[in-house]
């Protein structure tokens, strides 16, 4: 522990303050990008600009990555299919992952080195043409996903006059309300330095010059593990366990505290919310919870 041992330019997780995107708290982050029209909060796609040039987008740009990502959104149906294959059983993320990895077939990046006449110098290029493939195209895959394991597969098709996040919660069969918690969502969860598993996974992976789907592939499986995404689930299903246990009485210190130690002298761990390296309050769940709070 505090050891400094990387260098990130996107993000820094503070111990103190949280995340910082390009230098700006959640707060600073949400108040100086551009607005979705009728509504206080920024859409995906200004903080993907964001996020990649350091520079607060112009609307004008933002427009500009709303219409490329439409362009990107075409999601091959054999995609679709090979999720359809898995037992309906299986986890979320093991679709999402073979999803992925349906979709290797078009890497540019892997096209371009195979050509031929790949140079390592202008090899960043296809690998952002993947990078934004894979972008525009995850929420398009994770809503199939969704629908498919929760709404009886009756799936909902694409809004193309919607932003990205607006657009997951269209395909999801949520509410106008709901179209502000995906945009918010995905910002507060899209960039995290590069030393936790899955963004360290995937740097890992490309070094071996696997091409962007291998190595996003690789991030989400890495991601799916208790101690790293899988752990806003693990607190779920704690939370669940422990009503079960209060048969109905009121949470309090005495019963909270005893769960607790229940949970810990058993050998088993107490499910987290937020980082490890966080010494307060994880500024993501204080943006949800300010969310929650001004939403009737």
């Amino acid at each position: 522990r505090d050891i400094r041992c990387l260098v990130t330019h996107n993000s820094y997780l503070d111990p103190q303050e949280g995340i910082r995107f390009r230098g700006k708290t959640i707060p600073e982050t949400f108040e100086a990008l551009p607005k979705a029209a009728g509504s206080a909060y920024p859409t995906v796609e200004s903080f993907w600009y964001f996020l990649l040039t350091g520079d607060v987008p112009t609307q004008a740009q933002v427009d500009e990555v709303v219409a490329e990502w439409k362009t990107r959104q075409n999601v091959p149906s054999y995609v679709f299919d090979a999720i359809r294959a898995l037992p309906r059983d299986s986890h979320p993320m093991v679709m999402l992952s073979v999803g992925i990895m349906a979709m290797q077939k078009d890497s540019k990046f892997a096209a371009f080195y195979n050509s031929g006449k790949f140079n390592k110098m202008v090899a960043w290029e296809s690998v952002y043409e993947d990078a934004s493939d894979i972008v525009a195209r995850i929420p398009i895959v994770a809503a199939f996903i969704y629908n498919l394991k929760y709404k009886g597969d009756k799936q909902i098709a694409i809004d193309p006059k919607l932003d990205m996040g607006a657009n997951f919660a269209h395909m999801i069969g949520q509410s106008d309300q709901y179209k502000d918690v995906a945009r918010m969502y995905f910002i507060l969860h899209s960039d995290h330095e590069s030393g936790n598993v899955s963004a360290h996974t995937t740097h890992l992976v490309h070094s071996a010059l696997s091409d962007p789907y291998y190595a996003y592939s690789a991030g989400l499986n890495g991601l799916a593990g208790p101690l790293h995404g899988l752990a806003n689930q693990e607190v779920l299903g704690w939370i669940m366990e422990f009503q079960k246990k209060l048969n109905g009485a009121e949470p309090t210190k005495e019963n909270v505290t005893k769960a607790l130690w229940d949970t810990l002298n058993a050998g088993q761990v107490v499910p987290g919310y937020g980082h490890a390296v966080l010494r307060k309050t994880d500024p993501r769940y204080t943006a949800q919870r300010e969310f929650c709070l001004k939403t009737p």
